[in-house]
């Protein structure tokens, strides 16, 4: 506890502040998992026009919330700092998606994993990614099971592809 103490006093004042605000993020994030719905928590969210903060930057963003999460209870969680990375990207005016990824290591045994994109990069949650295919982005089922993908193309359920 000591030198994780000394590390953080040894930072300059602008990362505390960054880590103070991915600890906050993260315990905002974990209290949505735990009450609100998985299919609302997914939602795009639309960052802040023109808050762009040019000196803080998307990998700056991943590595207080990995940080953090090292030391936040149930910060561990892949779901947790996904959605949190997301909301404070979301608040300096940057887009960003949580994705999230499915393995089957045995016949009965599903694991997943969450992860944070921002364009092309992987912001948190990268490590493990690479064990995990994606889940597809966009789906939407209408009443009678047809989905409904974003790029206008209807397709039945028998017709999707099973990754």
């Amino acid at each position: 506890m000591q030198s994780r103490l000394r590390k953080f006093i040894k930072l300059q004042a602008a990362d505390r502040r960054l880590l103070g605000s991915a600890a906050a993020s993260l315990v905002k994030a974990r209290l949505l998992v735990m009450f609100v719905p998985i299919r609302k928590i997914l939602q795009p969210v639309t960052p802040r026009a023109g808050v762009i903060s040019q000196g803080t930057e998307a990998a700056k963003i991943g590595w207080a919330v990995e940080t953090a999460g090292r030391i936040v209870p149930a910060g561990g969680n892949c779901l947790v700092r996904a959605i949190a990375g997301r909301e404070m990207l979301a608040r300096r005016g940057i887009g960003s998606h949580v994705r999230i990824g499915v393995a089957k290591n045995s016949p009965d045994l599903l694991r997943a994993h969450a992860w944070l994109e921002c364009g092309d990069r992987i912001i948190t949650g990268e490590g493990e990614r690479r064990n995990f295919a994606a889940l597809p982005v966009g789906e939407h089922y209408d009443e009678s099971g047809r989905l409904e993908m974003e790029d206008g193309i209807v397709r039945t359920p028998s017709s999707v592809e099973n990754p």
